[in-house]
């Protein structure tokens, strides 16, 4: 399907049965193949987890421990430890309630041969296709109106993405040890030592029927602490965690003008 080397992966929960099924027709439309990967229950883990530190999650998010992020958090990392036992260059990681573009094999094939450079491509956006996140901007036009862009904001969510070896093995060193929810901990680039680009719009989406309302991580406003307690650390720490995304971005920015 690619003139390059990909292998795709579908994480999904075991009992989650009716995404595994809408997600067969969503990657069979396409024409992608996928390996399964099992994903991490959160309802079989507890606590403490040497793999996690409960505390400084507490502090940075502002949240009490949700087990299902847990398992999220987990099951992205054997995705990728997977991935580098194998002889593939890039690795496409999806979860079960996304939808592709019709042009999703093209789309990605343009991006890898554009001439930019990245280890990580972030692909999905939420479940409103008029909202898109992460504050990209346009660096250059790949296929059709889709452009490869650099996020100069916060990209929630990792509905799917594109990495390669380098970036597997920096994201398996790096966050080895669970401090932040996945999508939080994976767009923190300047920590991964790794180049993270987007595709907008994104051409990957969430289905709404199976996202809004219907998560089985269910990561909702229940498990966030009163704001007095929130305010004191997980404040100063995200205003020193956008700083440092800006002044890096423009670096990038910079960088990828500089290259091309």
């Amino acid at each position: 399907m690619y003139n390059f080397n990909v292998i795709a992966y579908l994480i999904n929960l075991k009992r989650a049965e009716d995404r595994l099924s809408s997600a067969k027709e969503t990657f069979d439309k396409v024409g992608i193949k996928f390996e399964l990967e099992v994903a991490v229950d959160g309802k079989e883990l507890s606590l403490p987890n040497p793999n996690y530190a409960e505390l400084k999650y507490n502090l940075l998010h502002g949240k009490k421990t949700n087990l299902g992020e847990l398992g999220c958090y987990f099951s992205h990392l054997n995705v990728l430890k997977k991935f580098l036992d194998t002889k593939e260059d890039f690795a496409l990681v999806c979860e079960d309630d996304i939808e592709f573009e019709e042009d999703i094999v093209e789309i990605i094939s343009c991006a890898i041969s554009s001439g930019i450079n990245f280890d990580l491509l972030r692909l999905s956006g939420g479940s409103d296709r008029k909202k898109e996140k992460g504050m990209p901007i346009k660096l250059k036009k790949i296929h059709k109106e889709f452009y490869i862009a650099l996020n100069f904001g916060f990209k929630s969510g990792t509905g799917c993405y594109l990495v390669n070896r380098f970036a597997a093995k920096n994201l398996i060193e790096r966050m080895r040890i669970m401090s932040l929810p996945i999508d939080h901990a994976i767009d923190r680039d300047w920590a991964l030592n790794l180049r993270s680009l987007c595709i907008t719009p994104s051409p990957v989406n969430l289905k709404e029927e199976l996202h809004l309302g219907n998560s089985y991580i269910q990561a909702k406003s229940e498990f966030k602490f009163p704001f007095y307690k929130r305010y004191w650390i997980m404040a100063p720490y995200r205003i020193l965690n956008e700083l440092t995304r800006l002044f890096y971005k423009i670096f990038i920015f910079v960088k990828i003008k500089i290259e091309s």
